[in-house]
């Protein structure tokens, strides 16, 4: 059976056919079953569904046992959290005012205190700066040393004189170098730690210095007192 297979149709507004380029064709044509409806094209078509009755239970029973852990929460906080979430905020707008008059009375206390303060920061700050003196320490850690060197120089003469050591000997002459050779590596040890020392201690005042902050130790109280 021949059919005509349109390819191109041209058709004006009023429905008229101006162009329209077709062929015949006779073979086997696969055509889409019709749903059953009158003028269809032959054939039929059905459709299978297939419903899981439990599974669709067993989920409607799980929305519904969500719905009521829901319910009981919503509950629970209706009961005993939205109280106190109320009175929680109550207390809190009673206590405001009184929060507010203690950090006006905070600020002003931290006014006053500013002179002082700035004061004290700099003498700090200028202490700091200038540092201790060097040549100072070296001189006290030296006459501490010819201090405890004189006391033990007496000791030893009396000691000599004691045991009848005549000090112009040459054995007493030898001794008393020794002496005097650690008494001078004593002082010039103790001249270097006190330098070294006090070198350090001007390092640590002057990185103290550059780290200070003079209005960050009121204001950091404040901030603590309101917290």
């Amino acid at each position: 059976m021949e059919r005509v297979i349109h390819t191109r149709i041209v058709i004006d507004a009023a429905g008229n056919v101006l162009e329209d380029e077709f062929y015949l064709y006779d073979g086997p044509v696969a055509e889409c079953g019709g749903g059953g409806g009158k003028g269809g094209g032959g054939g039929s078509s059905s459709t299978t569904v297939t419903v899981d009755y439990g599974y669709n239970s067993r989920m409607a029973t799980l929305s519904e046992e969500q719905q009521s852990w829901a319910r009981e929460y919503f509950n629970m906080w209706r009961d005993y959290y939205k109280p106190y979430e109320i009175a929680q905020a109550q207390a809190n707008m009673e206590a405001l005012p009184l929060e507010t008059n203690l950090y006006k009375k905070q600020l002003t206390a931290a006014t006053n205190l500013l002179p002082a303060q700035q004061a004290a920061a700099q003498k700090f700050l200028t202490a700091s700066a200038d540092g201790v003196d060097v040549n100072e320490r070296m001189a006290l850690a030296q006459a501490d040393v010819a201090n405890s060197w004189a006391n033990q120089q007496a000791a030893t003469e009396r000691a000599a004189a004691r045991m009848g050591v005549n000090p112009n000997s040459g054995r007493f002459q030898g001794m008393q170098a020794a002496q005097d050779i650690s008494k001078a590596a004593q002082m010039a040890g103790a001249r270097t730690q006190a330098r070294v020392g006090a070198e350090q201690e001007n390092f640590d005042r002057l990185t103290k210095a550059a780290q200070y902050n003079a209005t960050g130790g009121i204001l950091q109280g404040i901030n603590l007192m309101r917290s």
